[in-house]
C-alpha cells in the first residue's frame, strides 16, 4: 500500500518487508547468557549510581531532588526486570525438567 505524502517533504512509508535491512539477516542472535549479564551489568550500573547520590545527599552536593528520584525510579525498573528474566529463566528450567523423554 502506498500513502500519498501530504507535502514533499514528508516520504512515504515503506511496507514491513521493504524495511527488513539486508545485514538483519546475518546479524548473530543473542543468547540468554549475553541478555543477562547485560541487564545484571545494568543493574551493578545503576545501584552505583544510586550510592553515589545517596553520599551526595548526604554531603549537600546535590540541589535537585527529581534527579534522585529519576535514579531510583531506574534502578528499580532495572532490578525488576532482572527478577523477571531470573523467574523466567528457573520456570523454564524447571519444566525443561519435568519433561519426559
Amino acid at each position: 500500500m502506498y500513502i500519498v505524502p501530504i507535502s514533499s517533504a514528508i516520504t512515504p512509508l515503506n511496507t514491513m518487508s521493504q524495511n527488513v535491512p539486508e545485514t538483519a539477516s546475518a546479524e548473530k542472535t543473542p543468547s540468554f547468557t549475553d541478555v543477562f549479564s547485560e541487564v545484571y551489568d545494568e543493574v551493578q550500573n545503576t545501584q552505583k549510581i544510586l550510592n553515589q547520590n545517596a553520599a551526595d545527599i548526604v554531603m549537600g552536593g546535590i540541589d535537585d531532588l527529581h534527579t534522585i528520584y529519576n535514579n531510583i525510579t531506574k534502578a528499580q525498573v532495572s532490578l525488576e526486570t532482572f527478577i523477571a528474566i531470573r523467574d523466567a529463566a528457573q520456570q523454564s528450567y524447571k519444566e525443561i525438567m519435568q519433561m519426559s523423554i
